[in-house]
């Protein structure tokens, strides 16, 4: 028996949200570009064009990231954040980190690098095998559990705003896919510019909001995440916020991999849940064969890279 009131029946309460004014110029005139369906409102600043969520929830946003389920769950039906199999994806992921890693190798061999956000330690582990000596950052304990018991790689922190790292202390930082998750992503990479040696690189990779997936489908870009993604940039807004905190000599391209045809079945069907029939019906008519070719696509994404300002 319990004296606590049941709550059967009860309503439950809305989430708790917060605006935020823009993160690139403090202006907090916006206009809607998606509606909140729960989890936050996507907007564009009307002064310098960045793309963000706010209202957000008020939570911290680090905590979902901290937990098992978010890089291994059977499923996204939940509606929950996350990858279906960040380790079955490995097939894709590891080829690409391999080339992002060499070409860091290239500009800055031999390079004391970290990682922000670097999941199950696939760029770290290629990163090593190019010569670099890598260290990461990484809010999962099970991640965190194979880059430091499995691939004997240091772990410094498990987020941004816990890392006591020195000034000067590396020779590059990467981030894949991880920026558009930051609260403060100004403030980050601020705090990454100092981690950097004078001269030293940045490689960012993150959804490109000015690029021809997210023209096509406007609102219904499957990027526009609010609960996870936080920012949407495009070439300008990247720039722009790099130039604010001390980088130059910045590069923005395509940001192209190899994918089989049966991975971006899976991932249209997800993120478009009406095209399920027609990608049913394609999977039929595919042979076996084909589905594990991989063809390269650019579905979106860009690569960024940097200069800590200060040498040349």
């Amino acid at each position: 028996m319990t004296d606590q009131p049941s709550t059967a029946g009860m309503a439950v309460p809305p989430p708790a949200m917060r605006s935020v004014p823009c993160n690139l110029c403090g202006s907090a005139e916006v206009r809607t570009i998606r509606e909140s369906t729960g989890s936050g409102r996507v907007v564009q600043c009307r002064r310098c064009g960045l793309a963000y969520v706010s209202p957000r929830l008020a939570g911290d946003p680090r905590t979902q990231y901290e937990v098992d389920e978010y890089h291994e769950k059977a499923r996204l039906a939940t509606g929950r954040p996350g990858y279906t199999s960040y380790a079955g994806d490995r097939p894709i992921l590891y080829p690409y980190f391999g080339e992002r890693a060499a070409e860091i190798a290239q500009v800055k061999p031999g390079a004391r690098i970290l990682e922000v956000g670097a999941a199950s330690g696939y760029f770290l582990e290629q990163a090593r095998a190019h010569g670099m000596r890598p260290d990461g950052i990484e809010p999962s304990k099970a991640c965190q559990r194979i880059i430091r018991d499995e691939l004997g790689i240091p772990v410094v922190a498990g987020s941004l705003e816990e890392a006591a790292i020195e000034p000067s202390t590396y020779d590059a930082v990467a981030l894949f896919q991880t920026i558009e998750h930051f609260a403060d992503p100004r403030g980050g990479l601020q705090k990454m510019a100092r981690w950097l040696k004078p001269g030293g690189l940045i490689m960012i990779t993150t959804p490109d909001r000015g690029a021809w997936f997210s023209r096509l489908t406007g609102k219904r870009w499957f990027e526009y995440k609010p609960h996870e993604h936080l920012y949407y940039f495009d070439e300008r807004t990247i720039t722009r916020m790099l130039e604010a905190v001390g980088f130059e000599r910045i590069t923005v391209r395509r940001d192209v991999n190899r994918y089989s045809v049966a991975f971006l079945y899976e991932r249209l069907q997800r993120y478009y849940p009406a095209l399920a029939p027609v990608i049913r019906g394609l999977r039929r008519i595919t042979p076996q064969r084909l589905r594990a070719l991989g063809i390269p696509v650019h579905y979106g994404s860009m690569k960024v890279t940097a200069h800590r300002a200060g040498l040349s």
